[in-house]
């Protein structure tokens, strides 16, 4: 069975949820400031909120924003004065102004169109370029991002074709490839970034195992992991740092817990986490720098909230973050930064599955 994204399930009042993410942002975060960005679907709104000492939290004056119907993904630009959200529910993306002293949001019109259902966007790391992932129309639209005003703009040639039902992409650290993940195929699409052309690399697409559900690039840009769902199981692949063509490593692909779907790489690249849906835990791993291959940390592994389907990083690099669908509900893990083991401080409720929460500071 091929496993969907289902972002919410039933309506919850937005204090409920604002009130859960601040009790747990509140908690979670260990920097001096930071801010949270959290995408409400149900109530089509953007929460903000800021995150001072690691103990108060407070909602910035004004929010919850007002976004477009059904935001589900969110990207801010580098500069952190700009905020993209895709609507999946009307096919474009929304531009926020992020206010320089109260982080508010002030919405910059018009929208701009996508592909039919946007359901991922991903951004390089200079913040040039926007790339979002078209699930009803099998496609990846690109666009330039205007230095001063943010503005986008598809670059030419966009949208451009993909395979069937494209599900998330991620872009490269270094942001010479962008990666495509097919489930329904069970392949990931390669491409190379030429001034936001992209052109397939050689190869492409790549056969993965059985349903895969999500991927993740480890910070060197050496090794691609890709849950495989059905056979429960993760698998690595090499990636050629002057094609971006990918090889599997058949020693890399390893047991995991049951329906592994979610994986995150730690910011340090040291450490494998894969959220199991089946179970409702993580397995962790360390990663070996030099093969790629993981070898599974020995112990229990840590209870998740009900149907886990996200993971991220925290910016400070001390947690982890797991998203739940089934249970409404955010888990946060701190990790042991010489073992990698993860430890639970808390699971809170935000009464509707969690969509997207991007943490700046």
């Amino acid at each position: 069975m091929i496993l969907k994204k289902t972002w919410w399930m039933e309506k919850t009042s937005l204090f409920a949820i604002a009130f859960a993410m601040a009790s747990f942002l509140s908690c979670g975060s260990s920097s001096n400031r930071e801010t949270a960005f959290v995408a409400l679907p149900t109530t089509n709104d953007i929460a903000v909120f800021h995150i001072n000492n690691a103990s108060d939290f407070k909602a910035v004056l004004g929010s919850p924003f007002p976004g477009g119907t059904s935001p589900v993904s969110l990207r801010v630009n580098p500069s952190k004065k700009f905020l993209y959200a895709a609507n999946q529910g009307e096919n474009n993306i929304s531009l926020f102004k992020i206010d320089d002293n109260t982080n508010g949001l002030s919405e910059v019109t018009p929208r701009t169109a996508t592909g039919v259902f946007p359901v991922s966007l991903d951004m390089d790391s200079g913040g040039t370029l926007l790339f979002a992932a078209n699930e009803a129309s099998n496609s990846v639209s690109v666009f330039s991002i205007n230095s001063g005003s943010a503005a986008l703009s598809p670059v030419a040639g966009s949208p451009f074709a993909t395979g069937q039902n494209p599900t998330s992409l991620l872009v490269s650290p270094t942001g010479k490839f962008l990666f495509v993940l097919c489930p329904n195929s069970s392949a990931l699409y390669v491409y190379a970034i030429s001034s936001g052309s992209l052109q397939a690399v050689v190869g492409s697409p790549f056969v993965l195992g059985a349903t895969p559900f999500s991927f993740a690039i480890d910070p060197a840009e050496h090794f691609v992991y890709v849950t495989n769902s059905a056979a429960d199981t993760v698998s690595a692949f090499s990636i050629d740092p002057v094609s971006g063509a990918l090889v599997a490593i058949p020693q890399a692909t390893i047991a995991t817990g049951t329906t592994p779907v979610a994986v995150v790489i730690h910011s340090s690249g040291k450490f494998l986490y894969v959220a199991n849906e089946g179970k409702g835990n993580v397995s962790q791993y360390t990663i070996d720098s030099t093969t790629g291959i993981p070898t599974l940390i020995a112990g229990t592994l840590p209870a998740t909230g009900t149907g886990p389907r996200w993971m991220v990083n925290d910016p400070t690099g001390k947690y982890i973050l797991v998203g739940n669908e089934i249970s409404g509900s955010i888990t946060e893990f701190k990790v042991d930064l010489t073992a990698g083991t993860l430890s639970t401080t808390q699971t809170i409720s935000t009464g509707v599955p969690p969509s997207s929460v991007v943490i700046t500071k």
